[in-house]
């Protein structure tokens, strides 16, 4: 298997791959534009899920707080089950 197949997304580089790959499937024609541009979004939402999590823990750790490992950081009110 080629180093450059992402079967996983788990870091920012797999998923800069993942893009790049898109990019040259585009440009090469085995992939057609709406899914590049399905893929697009997917990908604009997951980097703006990782700024606004870095964003949070870059203000805890100047305010002195501890900041979640990235991937745990709770949605909603963490008291209510």
């Amino acid at each position: 298997m080629s180093k450059n197949v992402v079967t996983e997304l788990k870091t920012t580089g797999h998923l800069r791959t993942l893009l790049a790959n898109a990019a040259k499937s585009v440009a090469q024609g085995s992939m057609d534009i709406q899914r590049a541009e399905a893929l697009h979004k997917l990908a604009k939402n997951i980097t703006e899920s990782l700024y606004s999590e870095t964003k949070i823990a870059m203000f805890r750790h100047e305010v002195g707080q501890d900041a979640e490992k990235f991937g745990e950081l709770a949605l909603g009110d963490p008291n209510e089950t």
